[in-house]
């Protein structure tokens, strides 16, 4: 499990580069719900892009951990391959499409 503090970086899958940046880290919304990380990810010569949203992580309690999170590049990875496979087409034209993934990027 590759752990990174960066803000951004690219990464390859399958022989292609993508960029990814950190968009958020975990917030409250209301009803006492929490949002997790969420990741922005652009294939390096196209310009649409993938929200890929992660769950709030948990700690053992229960509770959420609302310390900054590290972004777990081999989730990253995985979440690029899920959002291929839910639809999203990096050389088509267009808004940024939106994801959910679990905390392992599938």
């Amino acid at each position: 499990m590759a752990l990174t503090r960066d803000s951004e970086g690219t990464l390859e899958v399958d022989g292609e580069t993508y960029h990814w940046s950190l968009r958020r880290q975990p917030r409250p919304t209301t009803g006492n719900q929490w949002e997790g990380v969420a990741i922005t990810l652009r294939h390096q010569d196209f310009k649409r892009e993938a929200i890929v949203q992660f769950p709030p992580p948990l700690r053992p309690n229960g509770r959420p951990d609302v310390e900054k999170q590290r972004v777990n590049l081999d989730a990253v990875r995985n979440a690029v391959t899920a959002s291929i496979e839910a639809g999203w087409d990096p050389a088509s034209r267009g808004k940024p499409v939106v994801f959910d993934v679990d905390a392992d990027g599938r």
